[in-house]
């Protein structure tokens, strides 16, 4: 989602402060809103910094699904690399067993979950496989930004109370546009918010046998292995 190659090609296009692509690209498929609506839908980053990459850092000629639409062929190309020595025959599965998941979950689960999952994905095995993937992603953070508001943190306070030196803390926060004074963090309602997450999410899988749910998770862990 936000690897310097993704990056670089955002740039490229007229998207160049940082994580603009990754503004654009999830939220193009919400169409043409108001970066309320987009900020709404992304939630964990500051609405003043989403409207600003929305609003001001957008490429001409390039309406929002478009952008959408390039950012899925930029990952498409991510994809195509990293997993350069999986078996395409994996990688269908992988693609098979997320868009069950995907296609037959309640899409009131998140709006950027119901626009992913409706993208027009890669035609390699590898791209198809990532963007059905990121469609089951977006499910999980659809949940996400229901539970952190229903354990009464929010989106702020949830990535400060994160213990990840890369998406949480101070550092996280500040690198999604939230500036200080942040909140004080609070682990327990991060865990609680992970164990409500979990269990909105889980419904999804139902669709799969037991068997099938322990195949993805098995095949989802040889694809992070590698990258």
């Amino acid at each position: 989602m936000v690897s310097p190659v993704t990056e670089a090609r955002g740039a490229e296009l007229g998207m160049d402060l940082p994580l603009s692509y990754w503004v654009h690209g999830r939220a193009g498929v919400l169409g043409e809103v108001d970066a309320d609506v987009a900020a709404a839908a992304i939630a964990f980053a500051d609405p003043m910094w989403v409207r600003e990459r929305w609003e001001q850092n957008n490429p001409a000629g390039l309406s929002p699904q478009k952008r959408a639409a390039e950012y899925v062929a930029s990952a498409g190309r991510w994809a195509d690399e990293a997993f350069a020595d999986i078996a395409s025959a994996m990688l269908y599965r992988v693609t098979e067993l997320s868009a069950q998941v995907a296609l037959t979950a309640d899409a009131s689960l998140g709006v950027l979950f119901a626009g992913w999952r409706r993208i027009e994905i890669p035609d390699t095995p590898a791209g198809a496989a990532v963007i059905a993937v990121n469609a089951v992603r977006e499910l999980r953070g659809g949940a996400h930004i229901i539970a952190v508001h229903a354990v009464g943190l929010g989106p702020h306070a949830a990535i400060v109370s994160t213990d990840d030196p890369v998406r949480g803390g101070h550092s996280g926060a500040n690198r999604f546009g939230w500036r200080a004074p942040h909140p004080a963090p609070d682990p327990e309602k991060r865990a609680n918010a992970e164990m409500l997450t979990t269990l909105m999410t889980s419904h999804a899988f139902d669709i799969l046998t037991e068997a099938e749910r322990g195949e993805y998770v098995e095949l989802i862990q040889e694809l992070h292995a590698v990258i």
